[in-house]
């Protein structure tokens, strides 16, 4: 984990800023991220949005709904078995936001079962943190102001 890079694709980016918990009452919302490995970078093309089934209240996310997997599998096949699965966004209803305990513990779960490096990423009303995870070790890749 260190030297490489993050490319987010700006279709991606605009999708993601649309979830931004502006208003009171304004729910968590999450996905996957999918996109490809390139030596030590990972690019990400494509994330997935809440589903009907998802579990969305103010201050939490629980992804349950069958969607995620279903666009994941489906672009793995149109890719000819490349795009993959590549981490996990979500919101928090903070100016600068940071993974919970509860964050930290599922994402603790997804690097242990993976071998590759994965991206967490967490949209607040105003920055964005964004953490690689591996092997049982979460670092910060960085934290991004949207001012």
């Amino acid at each position: 984990m260190g030297d490489g890079f993050i490319l987010i694709e700006d279709d991606v980016l605009s999708s993601l800023l649309d979830f931004r918990q502006q208003g009171p009452m304004a729910p968590e919302a999450g996905g996957i991220l999918i996109g490809f490995r390139r030596g030590v970078h990972l690019h990400v093309t494509h994330a997935t949005m809440p589903g009907s089934l998802d579990r969305r209240s103010r201050f939490e996310f629980q992804r349950l709904d069958p969607i995620h997997q279903r666009t994941a599998s489906k672009l793995w096949e149109r890719s000819r078995e490349t795009a993959d699965y590549i981490g996990e966004w979500h919101t928090h209803p903070q100016v600068q936001p940071s993974p919970s305990s509860i964050d930290r513990r599922e994402w603790g779960m997804i690097t242990r079962a993976k071998s590759a490096p994965m991206i967490f990423a967490i949209l607040g009303l105003q920055d964005w943190w964004i953490g690689i995870g591996q092997r049982k070790r979460l670092a910060v890749a960085t934290q991004i102001s949207q001012q």
